[in-house]
């Protein structure tokens, strides 16, 4: 329930409360405090959003029965077979409900009026004025399995084979030790003759917190909203990162629905690439989507165009790379499946897998995990505070973030973006697992503001490390822009170490100076006029971030935020690192796309736009179609600061470049500060104001901890 409320994520809030409630009805008060906090809650709903996915895989079958530790209490209102077909063992539920209707019969007044008996207020308007139990007697008898069901806390005797668990103790093991420390569970048997839960020994629950003042970080699968797939191919070079229903609509092939069953993955699939009369090149896809008893269904491969062949980007660039996945030296393997022909059952509550698979059965997948699709909508406050005026939504899509573990910088970073117009982030989280960065993001997470994808090593099995791209930027970035589709007007793309800057605003618009809402006009009389679906815009580089400053400098930073810190960017842009020459000694140059380290902004309101992977400068490496579906935006209009220049440093050239002063609009400062000051929805372990304030405190300096400072020649 919680992962269907939470949009194929996972609505963590949902799902802990509803623990929290049921916990501490079943414990004595003096128990409560051990099992019931909200750290074992939320592993306990960590196991049920991780179970759909994580038995499904071939390589975990016993041989023989006797050696599985998976139980599952069976009612027959739910068929485990769609997904967990030979992978479980019926518990057998008879002594546990004959124990509950005997309470009901021995317990329960079939005269008294049965809405006292009700909880809810939905259940007090259903039994009002009933008298009589067994008009209901059927449906209780339901509800009563279908609880069952639902409980993680059965009692042992009833568990086949006698195991001394519960299924959450069963599903730990089966999971594997290795795994076995991210779901924080709290091992309780519950007996439905008694008033209380019969506790296991308390040394035998595992991430029960025993000390709340303790400093115990969460393990990483704890502090993230969604939990993707990441499923393997048999042969182990293909990853599916998802399966989607993509909104679509517009075309031929979806022309009676809105939602078009799909993938995103990376790595090789079986396709074959063909080359028309003109030179016009085009993918087929050598396997078929099955969904239930839809068989066979045709698949369509939609692969990141480039500035070379298809064949070249997908199999021959990147061959010194010891990995099946999209890397550096132009190896695009991101790549977008759609099961066109597949129609998703809604009336299903859980959904039969997703099959990929070749003719010849050399490439299988089955994935099946929930549908992702867009979530919600965030309503943009403008500075005025008034919420009906209407302005473009904006979703940042942030690349993989790694290596954090001073938070002020994540905190000024968020605080800056909603500043200058965001309504929403997703964080795609690598290995910022530190306890002040995490508490960080949870005070943001409280605010609706940002949304946390579990991008780990352990999580994707190995497929988010530094070899594949930038962490699998590729696939963190297409994943985004799914999510987003017909939610948010324009999708915004860039990293953790770039800051999208507005221009000067008009004196006769209400939006502060840096704002984004003058570039998003200007993209969006690109596309009415000229049918551009996208815009880009250059990266200039902050070159003070490498300045030392002296004692006096530093004392007069003790007061200021990081961003005000740097104020010194390039005067002009160094070739071939942020500019492309054309000739005259660089007098002539473009900065069009990679060669300005552009990034962009793409409209994702408008579901007419075919889907497509989403490459790092512009939507794709094919320059010949990005000039003539994406607009190119002044840097009065709008520019991303770089709080980098390794190219610089390298060249040895920090002592002749020239820099200019650039500072940051101070309204914008103002309403950072103000941000991180505020305290709305959150806790004293979560303000950002003290977590901002402690790692100030702490900190050997007042600078970002990506950049080793150097001493440089005055300008």
């Amino acid at each position: 329930h919680s992962r269907r409320a939470g949009g194929a994520g996972y609505d963590w809030e949902i799902c802990v409360r509803g623990n929290s409630k049921t916990c501490n009805g079943h414990l004595d008060r003096n128990d409560q405090y051990k099992f019931c906090d909200s750290r074992t809650m939320k592993g306990n709903c960590a196991l049920w959003s991780d179970l759909a996915y994580q038995i499904k895989n071939i390589s975990v079958l016993k041989s023989k029965q006797k050696d599985y530790r998976f139980v599952l209490a069976s009612d027959g209102t739910h068929d485990w077979n769609i997904d967990y077909e030979g992978q479980f063992i019926v518990a057998n539920n008879t002594d546990w409900l004959l124990a509950l209707e005997r309470r009901v019969d021995e317990d329960v007044d079939p005269t008294a009026l049965l809405d006292t008996m009700a909880v809810s207020a939905a259940a007090r308007n259903k039994l009002n004025g009933q008298k009589d139990l067994t008009s209901i007697r059927g449906r209780l008898d339901s509800v009563i399995a279908t609880i069952l069901d639902l409980f993680s806390l059965v009692d042992s005797e009833y568990l086949l084979g006698a195991y001394y668990s519960t299924l959450s103790l069963n599903a730990c093991l089966f999971r594997g030790m290795d795994r076995i420390y991210d779901s924080n569970m709290c091992w309780m048997l519950m007996h439905p003759d008694s008033k209380y839960a019969i506790l296991p020994p308390f040394q035998e629950s595992v991430h029960v917190n025993q000390n709340p003042k303790q400093d115990d970080p969460l393990p990483p699968a704890l502090m993230s909203d969604v939990e993707h797939a990441f499923i393997r191919s048999n042969d182990g070079n293909f990853i599916a990162i998802d399966r989607y229903l993509i909104r679509f609509k517009g075309n031929e092939m979806a022309a009676k629905k809105k939602e078009i069953i799909g993938v995103v993955g990376d790595g090789l699939v079986p396709i074959t690439i063909l080359k028309n009369d003109n030179g016009e090149e085009s993918v087929r896809a050598d396997f078929t989507c099955s969904y239930g008893n839809q068989l066979n269904s045709p698949a369509t491969v939609i692969l990141m165009k480039g500035h070379q062949s298809y064949n070249d980007h997908y199999y021959s660039n990147g061959e010194k790379y010891n990995t099946p996945f999209s890397t550096n030296g132009d190896r695009f393997r991101t790549l977008i499946i759609l099961c066109e022909k597949l129609v998703k059952d809604p009336s299903l509550s859980k959904h039969p897998p997703l099959i990929l698979k070749s003719q010849n059965g050399i490439f299988l997948l089955s994935i099946g995990s929930a549908f992702q699709t867009p979530v919600g909508r965030v309503t943009y406050v403008n500075s005025s505070g008034d919420q009906n005026k209407k302005m473009k939504d904006v979703v940042h899509c942030l690349s993989p973030m790694y290596g954090l573990k001073d938070p002020r910088w994540i905190i000024e970073y968020l605080e800056y973006h909603r500043a200058i117009g965001v309504s929403h982030v997703h964080v795609y989280n690598v290995n910022m697992h530190s306890p002040e960065v995490q508490d960080a993001l949870q005070a943001f997470r409280n605010e609706g503001f940002i949304t946390r994808h579990d991008w780990s090593d352990k999580a994707s099995r190995g497929y988010t490390t530094r070899v594949t791209y930038e962490h699998a930027k590729w696939a963190a970035q297409t994943d985004c822009a799914l999510r987003s589709r017909g939610i948010y007007d324009y999708a915004l793309f860039s990293d953790i170490d770039e800051i999208a800057a507005g221009g000067k605003s008009d004196s006769n618009t209400e939006y502060p100076d840096g704002h984004l809402a003058p570039a998003l006009d200007m993209c969006e009389e690109a596309k009415q006029k000229r049918g551009k679906i996208a815009c880009s815009f250059n990266s200039n580089t902050v070159s003070s971030i490498y300045t030392k400053l002296n004692e006096e400098e530093e004392l007069a930073m003790q007061d200021k935020l990081l961003l005000e810190r740097y104020d010194g960017i390039e005067a002009k842009p160094h070739c071939p690192a942020n500019c492309k020459c054309l000739g005259n000694n660089c007098t002539v140059m473009t900065r069009k796309f990679h060669s300005g380290r552009q990034k962009y902004m793409m409209n994702v309101r408008d579901l007419t736009i075919y889907p497509r992977p989403m490459w790092t400068h512009a939507i794709a490496r094919d320059y010949d179609e990005m000039d003539k579906i994406m607009e190119v935006l002044p840097d009065e209009v709008m520019h991303v600061r770089h709080y980098q220049g390794h190219w610089y440093q390298n060249n040895n050239l920090l002592d002749k470049m020239d820099e200019k002063e650039a500072p940051l609009p101070e309204s914008l400062m103002r309403t950072v500060r103000s941000g991180i000051s505020s305290s709305r929805f959150s806790t004293d372990q979560f303000s950002k104001r003290l977590i901002y304030s402690k790692a100030k405190d702490t900190a050997k300096s007042n600078r970002v901890e990506w950049i080793e400072i150097v001493e440089m020649i005055a300008q």
